[in-house]
């Protein structure tokens, strides 16, 4: 019995795949690291090895009916590792679960959009933005499309969106990295636990954009969590009222002072 449509539809979206990994592995520019350009060249031959199983796999029948979303076993496996080297390279541009590509013609899966990188600032954030609104366009094609149709270009250009999330991941971490654009920590004075929104107003009005003071209650947890672990907060601190919980670690205390100013400022 040969392949289904929805089969050879994933093995041609493999292979598409496998191409602009070979191809961004032979372009020094792009990837300049060597690991980076052989895990590229690995990834391709998992697909293409993926893509060998998707056409020539003999689907199962249930009561005379043949199974058409059900993925080769020998197909997740090499897929599965592809999305491993991914993950471990996120430098190449490849998101890490990237093989939702290409199950979605068989399991009928959703493409996940790349974590955000919570960028700082208007214009990374408006950046970000548009790259997954662009994706998301993209994905909407891709699952409405037949399978019988030709997916190469609707790849290729969200392969290129993932290629310039990376770019963008690698500027920011640089834009982070030097202490000219690392925000500035705002004096946080320390006043008297206000009673009321208008007290807390009237404190700002007196003793600057930000203030800090106790919690009377300490059910609230710290805005760091280290590792899943969550510290009890006991103060709050405000940039002209918009209030950010925090415990006593001096380090949290002065995030708490930057995260509310931000806070403030993505409020308009």
């Amino acid at each position: 019995m040969p392949a289904t449509p929805n089969a050879l539809a994933a093995a041609h979206r493999a292979r598409t795949i496998a191409t602009i990994a070979r191809t961004r592995a032979a372009i020094p520019a792009p990837v300049p690291n060597a690991d980076g350009r052989t895990a590229l060249t690995d990834i391709a031959t998992l697909l293409d090895d993926a893509a060998t199983v998707l056409e020539t796999d003999e689907p199962g029948t249930w009561d005379g009916i043949v199974i058409t979303n059900a993925l080769p076993f020998d197909a997740s496996v090499v897929l599965h590792a592809a999305d491993g080297i991914a993950a471990a390279n996120p430098a190449i541009g490849f998101p890490p679960r990237f093989t939702q590509y290409v199950t979605a013609p068989v399991l009928g899966n959703e493409v996940e959009l790349p974590l955000s990188l919570l960028p700082g600032g208007p214009v990374l954030i408006a950046r970000e933005g548009d790259l997954f609104a662009r994706l998301l366009a993209i994905h909407g094609h891709l699952r409405l499309i037949p399978p019988a149709r030709d997916t190469t270009a609707l790849l290729e250009g969200a392969f290129t969106l993932h290629w310039k999330h990376a770019h963008l991941a690698a500027s920011e971490a640089t834009m982070t990295d030097r202490p000219a654009n690392r925000p500035a920590v705002p004096a946080a004075v320390e006043i008297a636990t206000p009673g009321t929104t208008m007290a807390l107003s009237r404190a700002h009005d007196s003793y600057g954009p930000t203030v800090m003071y106790g919690l009377t209650s300490r059910r609230l947890p710290c805005h760091v969590s280290d590792e899943g672990v969550t510290h009890t907060a006991v103060r709050m601190v405000s940039h002209l009222g918009a209030t950010i919980a925090t415990c006593d670690d001096d380090r949290h205390r002065n995030a708490a002072a930057v995260a509310a100013r931000e806070l403030y400022d993505s409020l308009g």
